[in-house]
């Protein structure tokens, strides 16, 4: 491990609960380094969402002339679209397929992404993923050993006989790719607005290389120590706009119609989507969306892969009323 890994590992703690003002100071210093390091060869990867607003408002604060880019993935809120068109010195990327092109070649993204890439190995078996699809059923790898976190459950074999298809292509087709061409045909490296409290992976990445990453991914997360409160603190510090789907939508009287989105990320995405709430009183992503933008919804959930609309294939997997 880098030699700062168990200082920060150590001290996590303590880091997340430096104040605001020592974490922009903090931030700050991030920018400067990497810029500096980088000879301004640099962009903001702007999302539109809470966290890149306050990332665009960081490092414009020093340099105010840097690009922020933006990768309309076909699979955006609409308020997003919305809010994107606002901010000045924007470049808009697009995916070379859209998000219906990409359910009608590959599938719907369904579960997880780690069990949409194990259906997909077990439904496409080559020479070269054998041992992977024996450790999917089986959980026994190439040494004999068991392990668990890699045996898909069994309450997903019926995926491997549907006649749709699951896919975990998304990100990479829609957001990922046309960054990777951006990078390579504007030489230009990214400052990305992402946060230790959002995974595991997020984290562990920032205790292997702190903010800002100078290895074979390069990129600054200058606000990777910055929790969600920080986040709004910082706006409301600043005055900054951001955009509206993160408000509860009210009716004429006030009364909460559908609540705030937390995150934003894709808009049709169901990864997770059985997990989440769905009664009475919470209402899971898609159905938000039906309540905030019905045409969009319904045009969403009629997409088909092999015949199958997105609302079957839900239904499939046990997420009803959507």
């Amino acid at each position: 491990m880098p030699k700062d890994y168990n200082y920060r590992k150590q001290n996590i703690n303590n880091i997340l609960s430096m104040s605001l003002e020592q974490k922009i100071e903090h931030a700050k210093n991030r920018i400067r380094e990497f810029y500096t390091t980088q000879n301004g060869k640099v962009y903001i990867a702007f999302s539109g969402g809470k966290d890149s607003t306050v990332l665009l408002h960081l490092v414009r604060s020093i340099y105010p002339d840097v690009v922020a880019v933006f990768s309309n993935t076909t699979n955006e809120y609409l308020e997003i679209l919305q809010f994107v068109k606002t901010i000045d010195n924007v470049i808009e990327l697009k995916p070379k397929m859209s998000f219906n092109q990409v359910v009608n070649n590959y599938g719907f993204p369904l579960v997880s992404k780690k069990v949409a890439r194990q259906i997909h190995d077990l439904r496409n078996s080559t020479d070269n993923n054998v041992a992977s699809r024996n450790l999917y059923m089986t959980g026994i790898k190439r040494d004999g050993t068991i392990s668990k976190s890699f045996k898909l459950s069994k309450k997903w074999h019926k995926l491997i006989y549907t006649d749709f298809n699951i896919t975990n292509k998304c990100c990479d087709i829609l957001k990922k790719d046309p960054f990777k061409i951006y990078e390579k045909e504007s030489d230009l490296v990214p400052f990305v607005g992402t946060t230790i409290e959002e995974s595991g992976l997020r984290k562990m990445s920032w205790l292997t290389t702190g903010c800002n990453s100078y290895d074979k991914d390069i990129k600054s997360r200058p606000i990777s120590i910055f929790t969600e409160q920080n986040i709004w603190e910082y706006i409301k510090l600043n005055n900054l706009d951001y955009c509206e789907i993160y408000n509860d939508l009210l009716d004429d009287k006030g009364n909460i119609i559908v609540k705030k989105e937390v995150r934003t990320g894709c808009a049709y995405c169901s990864f997770g989507l059985h997990l989440e709430k769905s009664d009475l009183f919470e209402l899971n992503r898609l159905q938000r969306l039906s309540i905030r933008k019905p045409h969009q919804h319904k045009r969403i959930m009629n997409l088909k892969n092999n015949g199958v609309t997105y609302r079957e294939a839900l239904k499939f997997i046990g997420v009803n009323n959507v």
